[in-house]
């Protein structure tokens, strides 16, 4: 199981690298979304417990980790930012999940578990070692108006030469 703030630092630097902004609303927007897949621990959980619905699509990593749950999320959260950014925050929730024990990713059609089974302390260590200094160097990057991905198409002197 992948940590919650391990989620969040996921789509905040996926967030960094693909849009490079300088407002604050794709960032939130990806941290929200990067959390709402585990919103079934406590909302589901409780219903369950109390015989109010069954089955393997309100447990952990059922409806909130779908397809459907994504489109849900997504369109939710177009309304305060980005679509991208709430795509991008879902998503990499959705495919660190998936390595670490496995989703129903087409559920309610489909209640298979769809993923792989790596230990999640390797996981989360990994992905931190990784996540924070791309966020760190990219903090940097902003506020020296360093250029890096993605990279402007501005003609190449070197190019240049050849035309």
């Amino acid at each position: 199981m992948v940590g919650t703030g391990v989620h969040i630092l996921v789509g905040l630097a996926l967030v960094m690298l693909a849009f490079r902004s300088r407002r604050p609303e794709p960032y939130l927007v990806a941290a929200l979304a990067a959390t709402v897949p585990d919103s079934d621990t406590f909302v589901f959980r409780p219903l369950t417990e109390l015989g109010y619905v069954t089955g393997a699509l309100w447990s952990h990593r059922g409806l909130t980790h779908s397809l459907l749950g994504g489109i849900i999320v997504v369109a939710l959260f177009s309304y305060f930012g980005s679509r991208q950014a709430a795509a991008i925050g879902f998503g990499s929730h959705i495919l660190l999940d998936s390595l670490s024990g496995g989703i129903r990713l087409f559920a309610p059609v489909d209640q298979t578990l769809y993923g792989l089974s790596v230990d999640w302390f390797l996981l989360n260590s990994l992905t931190s070692a990784v996540v924070v200094p791309t966020i760190l160097v990219g903090l940097l990057a902003m506020k020296h108006d360093i250029e890096y991905w993605p990279l402007s198409f501005r003609s190449n002197p070197v190019l240049e030469w050849f035309r």
